[in-house]
C-alpha cells in the first residue's frame, strides 16, 4: 500500500492499527544501503519534512527510475559532504554530469566541489514559482 502511494495514516485505517505500527513495519522492511554500486551521471538534491517536523535530505537518480541514491536524517552542508566524501571516490563523483536542485544555495555552495564536473540546474517548478513572485 505504501508503494501505492496510501499514507501511512491511511493503511492504518485499513489495516486497524496505529500510524508508528505502519512505520515500524515499513522501516523493518526497508534497508537502505550507505551507497549505490555506481553514482548516476544525473543527480537530484533536495530536502523533505520528515520525523518531528525536522528537514531531511533526499539524493535521486535524475533519470527515469528515480532510484534513491541516498536519505540523509539532516540538510547540513557538513552531513551531505561527509556522506558523499566518505562513500564515493574523486573518480566516482566527477563522473556526475548533472545535478537539478531547488533554489537552495547552500547545495549550489558544495556541488562544485563534491561534484566538480557536474553542471548545476535549478529545477523547471522553482524557477516559475520564483518568476510568478515578482
Amino acid at each position: 500500500m505504501a508503494r501505492e502511494g496510501i499514507t501511512a495514516t491511511g493503511i492504518a485505517r485499513i489495516c486497524h492499527c496505529s500510524p508508528s505500527s505502519v512505520i515500524r513495519i515499513i522501516d523493518e522492511a526497508v534497508e537502505l544501503k550507505s551507497r549505490v554500486a555506481r553514482l548516476p551521471e544525473n543527480l537530484c538534491l533536495d530536502e523533505f519534512r520528515s520525523v518531528n517536523s525536522t528537514m531531511s535530505f533526499i539524493c535521486c537518480d535524475a533519470e527515469v527510475s528515480h532510484d534513491i541514491v541516498a536519505i540523509l536524517e539532516n540538510r547540513s552542508t557538513k552531513t551531505i559532504r561527509e556522506h558523499f566524501m566518505n562513500r564515493y571516490t574523486n573518480l566516482e563523483r566527477a563522473a556526475v554530469k548533472s545535478v537539478v536542485v531547488d533554489l537552495n544555495a547552500q547545495y549550489i555552495k558544495f556541488i562544485k566541489a563534491l561534484f566538480p564536473n557536474a553542471r548545476i540546474i535549478i529545477d523547471r517548478f522553482h524557477i516559475v514559482h520564483w518568476a510568478m513572485q515578482g
